[in-house]
């Protein structure tokens, strides 16, 4: 069972201009190398004028099914140690301020990152459209 302080979105300060950072993140995630496929780990999140990095998984829990029903996040701590290696880097990269860093974990892994000059050879694939979440304000 994970933490939920530790399940939290990760609190972020923009450095630089925001669609920076979103077509950062759309080139960072679990490759296909084989099929050239990679999908999209973590997103921005703006709600209540605080804007958060956040594993697809975590971002579940504010979109609705199909059905209605609210949607649900099924978030495993190797999910929580990529989004917090993905921040690490972002702010490695000065894009980003984290802002809550006592919830990173201390574990790091490595994370493939598609080199923007490659970008046009792979297909980058979201698990979530952040556009379509359930909007709390």
């Amino acid at each position: 069972m994970i933490n939920m302080i530790r399940n939290s979105l990760l609190l972020i300060k923009p450095i630089v201009d925001e669609y920076i950072i979103v077509e950062t993140l759309s080139r960072m995630g679990i490759p296909d190398i084989q099929n050239k496929k990679l999908y999209q780990t973590c997103h921005l999140f703006k709600q209540f004028d605080c804007t958060y990095l956040a594993h697809f998984k975590q971002l579940f829990k504010f979109a609705t099914a199909k059905n209605g029903m609210p949607g649900f996040g099924n978030v495993s701590e190797e999910d929580l140690i990529r989004r917090d290696s993905i921040a690490i880097r972002l702010a490695n990269w000065h894009l980003i301020q984290i802002l809550n860093p006592e919830i990173i974990g201390k574990d790091t892994c490595k994370i493939f990152c598609v080199p923007h000059a490659h970008k046009h050879e792979w297909q980058l694939i979201q698990k979530i459209n952040v556009n379509n979440l359930f909007n709390l304000m």
